[in-house]
């Protein structure tokens, strides 16, 4: 007989570990449960980046009844249920698959985050929260003990991507860098301000290199998707951990 556990279970824990309801994210967010299931019970869990239609469909082919995701199903705004938008949400209901979403919780979980894992997979030691928002740190700053070439190399091999972006002394040491994944290039200047000598993030942005070339901050870009498979993995072993439950992490990666 197949282990299941109640949908709510999992959700109370998601909630209370990622203090969901305490942390200022964009309206489109919606961050929490998104869509229950009818059953109320959890056989498989799907981690994913996006809820896109294609993570969808994987997931159910998967067997799961319930998806986890960073990128929720509700970034498109606020629209009328016809067309591609209705048979998006159709596919979640006919088959059953609950949606959970966590954007920001999951950025700036101090271990479970985006952040926290890269930073912890690079090796970085002396690791400590920065970058402000709304009372809570965006990103993850530490030391790494190599230069800025080896740095890049190794966020290369952390995040299995292919590296672009600003550097302007590949044997300089790296000491200080700041972690801090998807599309946060918008905050170099912020991120000068700290003193690090380089900034490593997701998405690739034209006036950020000019911003970095201009000012001599060293920043590595990986890809939005590439910086932020690491928090929903984590969230799949806190679950396995507490409720036992087989998980699947569906990879549809994109271009950014």
């Amino acid at each position: 007989m197949n282990k299941n556990s109640p949908l709510k279970n999992i959700v109370s824990l998601l909630d209370n570990t990622l203090d969901i309801g305490n942390i200022q994210d964009s309206p489109l967010a919606v961050n929490g449960l998104q869509v229950d299931n009818p059953s109320g019970t959890v056989h498989k869990v799907a981690l994913a980046v996006d809820a896109s239609t294609k993570t969808i469909e994987d997931s159910i082919s998967a067997g799961a009844d319930l998806l986890i995701v960073h990128h929720g199903i509700f970034w498109s705004g606020l629209r009328p249920l016809t067309g591609w938008w209705r048979e998006k949400v159709a596919l979640c209901l006919e088959h059953g698959l609950a949606i959970y979403s966590a954007h920001l919780p999951l950025d700036l979980h101090p271990t479970l985050g985006n952040n926290a894992c890269i930073a912890r997979e690079l090796g970085l030691v002396d690791v400590e929260p920065a970058l402000k928002h709304h009372g809570a740190s965006l990103a993850m700053t530490g030391s790494f003990n190599g230069s800025v070439g080896q740095l890049r190399e190794r966020y290369a091999a952390v995040t299995k991507a292919d590296i672009s972006g600003v550097v302007h002394d590949e044997n300089a040491p790296a000491g200080r860098v700041l972690v801090c994944s998807g599309d946060s290039g918008s905050d170099i200047y912020r991120v000068l301000n700290t003193g690090v000598s380089t900034f490593l993030t997701g998405e690739e942005n034209h006036w950020v290199y000019n911003a970095a070339r201009d000012t001599g901050l060293n920043i590595l870009f990986a890809g939005h998707y590439a910086t932020e498979t690491f928090g929903v993995r984590a969230l799949g072993e806190l679950i396995s951990h507490h409720f036992h439950l087989p998980t699947v992490f569906i990879d549809n990666p994109t271009l950014m």
